[in-house]
């Protein structure tokens, strides 16, 4: 079996706005065969940005577009041509845009591998330990206490048993983000899981100060309160803060978590399958995580082809309690597969089908389709 083309296919949604959604704009990759299997996978970053990294030409041996490189290989050799995408893109590279784009670029391999012998990811990784997983309902932060009780109230309703309010109107004053959280809890009750995810950085006495007004609350984690670079900041904020602290999404590869657990202390990392280098990329981070005692609960908010390749990668790992599941109203999210993703009473099960399981629905890669 040999790679023929990989098809970069970029949607965007008629109005994009300055929010904390990055399922706005995506980068789908397809990677096409001549045995007529085509693997599916997701870039989970700037779409332009990305799709100049996959289709640029040779700039020196280390500094390359990623499509040359893969055609007339055989795409069931994943970790070779890992290896090989990383080495020749290593001057321009490493981390950020080239590795969201390999991520992507693995995804589907991962998918043709599984379509060319009949069976799911999962399988092929060894086995799911799990076949259903509980979903935290990930949601934007409406700006007032009120708002955020109208829709934690409704997520619970919904048969979530968890859910997370980021971005938004957090951040500016730590005692109405207290507050909010506060709220929150004393109208859904002591049950469900309640996340805080503060999207941008804030001082670090802040942070220091919400981990402790949060345990009150009994919060499952507070996520990003500081700055990803800030590694002397998360060793002093997860030595003071009873609140466990979550961070990782911006990460890629394996090297930041190790520093994260390491140096910084966390006990909960959140690598995004489409970001950090691919399905197995994340199994090497799990698998340092577990020798540590710290959870893996990925960061996964963006299109089913990311839901579906988070499922295959989490079912096989020991400990991991939930699967972030985006519920904002947006056709890129509701409306990409012929059989979207679903929960059922707050739980969504691992798919089943050869590879991914996934199939994509042409009318909304005809309508949202956007050349840039």
């Amino acid at each position: 079996m040999k790679i023929t083309d990989v098809e970069s296919i970029m949607l965007r949604l008629p109005v994009v706005r300055e929010i904390g959604d990055g399922c706005q704009n995506i980068l789908i990759i397809r990677v096409h065969t001549d045995e007529g299997i085509t693997g599916i996978g997701e870039a989970h970053t700037n779409p332009m940005v990305s799709k100049a990294v996959l289709d640029s030409p040779m700039c020196s041996v280390s500094a390359s577009g990623l499509k040359r490189l893969l055609i007339g290989e055989d795409p069931r050799d994943i970790n070779r041509l890992y290896d090989k995408l990383y080495k020749k893109s290593v001057t321009y590279g490493r981390r950020g845009a080239v590795m969201h784009v390999i991520s992507g670029i693995e995804i589907a391999l991962w998918d043709i591998l599984g379509k060319s012998v009949g069976q799911p990811i999962h399988r092929l990784l060894g086995g799911a330990r799990k076949f259903e997983f509980p979903c935290y309902a990930s949601d934007l932060s409406p700006d007032t206490a009120k708002g955020a009780v109208k829709l934690a109230e409704k997520h619970v309703k919904n048969g979530y048993k968890a859910l997370k309010l980021g971005w938004g109107g957090l951040g500016g004053n730590r005692k109405s983000d207290a507050k909010l959280v506060g709220d929150v809890r004393k109208a859904i009750g002591p049950d469900p899981d309640i996340m805080l995810d503060m999207g941008f950085p804030v001082p670090l006495d802040d942070a220091i100060w919400l981990g402790r007004a949060l345990a009150e609350h009994d919060t499952y984690f507070l996520e990003e309160p500081l700055s990803p670079d800030d590694i002397h900041g998360w060793a002093k904020l997860t030595a003071a803060s009873p609140t466990p602290i979550a961070t990782g999404e911006k990460e890629s590869t394996l090297f930041p978590y190790l520093d994260l657990m390491e140096r910084g202390g966390l006990r909960i990392v959140q690598p995004d399958v489409a970001r950090v280098g691919g399905i197995s990329e994340t199994l090497r981070i799990a698998t340092h995580a577990e020798a540590r005692g710290v959870r893996v609960i990925p960061h996964c908010w963006s299109t089913d082809i990311l839901v579906a390749a988070t499922l295959h990668t989490i079912s096989t790992l020991r400990d991991c309690p939930y699967l972030e599941y985006n519920v904002m109203d947006n056709p890129l999210r509701t409306d990409l597969l012929k059989d979207p993703i679903r929960p059922k009473n707050g739980m969504v099960k691992v798919p089943e089908k050869p590879g991914l399981g996934i199939e994509l629905d042409d009318k909304t890669l005809k309508k949202y389709r956007w050349e840039g």
